[in-house]
């Protein structure tokens, strides 16, 4: 259970105390029903647990509709995910409930008892209700604050209504043949090498080849500078030291401008710190978040929505154009979290949710294995 067992145990019994005195004293009818259902729901919880767990597992397992949930695939976060967020939701509606009966049961407490009355009028508890409700409106300020800052304008750097892009051309044939077959824009993994002050085509979890051997951003955009965007995932850059990922945004800078393609490249990063160095040069920047690794997802809603708060507050000071993460990632939640970025995702074969996320407004980007580029947001 998202409760612990002893949180549930001392919240039965407020909820049981409370419904006895509502039932004891017979006040007005409607009180007695809603301190009664309020009652239960606490009390059940750990029923109404077991039907969420239940209820999440059969919708992850059945196949009849939902085919892809058979098996955990990369298109899919573990049941474990699922569950979790379940029982947090059930959690915070189950002690929603119970903060409410207390309220219910205090109203009919003073309407009865001229004593309790007298309690609640006294000055600490009018100095507690109060601290209550500052602390509230603080909380609800400071999302509002940061939710204004985080619709303010951005850099915009690609509203074209062809949003599926190929994923992952690491070499240089590859990226041709992507814009042969009609790709608006390619993903490209991109290394930097600090001695040469370099970008190359590269991954992190490959071996560094020797220079002779590499295929260099400059030889990318002789062959298809002009042909296209480019999603640069600069691969390397979250292991530079602030003067290295300096001295790495001027070179890219430089790069990009040499060619002709600075309004035609973003260069993406799950280290705001270092990539906020390329956005102060007024290069598109894309904020990756939550990597690729399914543990590093919060899997609870509350856990969430402090990651997501961290990665607003990481975007309102970085200046980012766009915030990018795996669609497994884009859920609901994240994305009302998110709303008024610009979100570019990956990586998605499947034809229907192809379809689904492109006619998204605030989806702008796409990475796909297809050539199924004739899905668009044209209108």
């Amino acid at each position: 259970m998202a409760l612990s067992w002893w949180v549930w145990l001392m919240l039965a019994a407020v909820a049981a105390a409370s419904v006895w005195w509502l039932l004891s004293q017979q006040v007005g009818g409607v009180w007695r029903g809603l301190g009664s259902v309020l009652g239960a729901s606490v009390v059940l919880y750990p029923l109404e647990a077991a039907v969420v767990r239940w209820l999440v597992q059969w919708i992850y397992t059945t196949p009849a509709r939902f085919a892809d949930r058979v098996l955990a695939s990369r298109h899919v976060l573990p049941l474990q995910h699922y569950v979790a967020e379940g029982e947090d939701a059930l959690a915070g509606l189950v002690a929603a409930a119970a903060v409410l009966l207390v309220i219910v049961t205090l109203v009919g407490m003073a309407k009865r008892s001229p004593r309790v009355a007298t309690v609640l009028r006294h000055p600490l508890t009018r100095g507690a209700f109060g601290v209550l409700v500052l602390a509230v409106i603080a909380f609800v300020g400071y999302n509002l604050w940061v939710n204004f800052q985080f619709r303010q304008p951005h850099p915009v750097f690609y509203t074209d209504c062809h949003k599926l892009w190929f994923h992952h051309r690491d070499a240089l044939d590859q990226t041709v043949a992507a814009f042969d077959a009609g790709a608006p824009g390619i993903e490209i993994d991109v290394r930097y090498d600090v001695a040469r002050r370099e970008y190359y085509i590269g991954r992190y979890d490959t071996p560094n080849p020797p220079p002779d051997q590499r295929t260099t951003l400059d030889q990318v955009f002789d062959a298809v500078g002009g042909r296209g965007y480019f999603w640069l995932d600069t691969k390397t850059i979250r292991y530079l030291t602030p003067a290295q990922a300096q001295q790495a945004a001027q070179d890219m800078h430089a790069l990009l401008a040499r060619h002709g393609v600075l309004s035609q490249a973003i260069i993406e990063s799950d280290r705001p710190e270092n990539l906020i160095y390329f956005s102060r040069l007024g290069l598109y920047t894309s904020y990756w978040i939550f990597n690729i690794d399914e543990t590093a997802f919060p899997h609870t809603l509350w856990g969430q929505y402090l990651a997501l708060m961290r990665i607003k507050r990481n975007y309102i000071r970085g200046g980012f154009a766009a915030i990018s993460l795996d669609h497994r990632f884009y859920t609901p939640f994240v994305a009302w979290m998110l709303r008024g970025a610009r979100i570019h995702l990956f990586t998605i074969n499947d034809p229907e949710t192809l379809e689904t996320l492109v006619h998204r407004p605030e989806v702008k980007v796409v990475l796909t294995d297809t050539q199924r580029f004739d899905i668009t947001d044209c209108r």
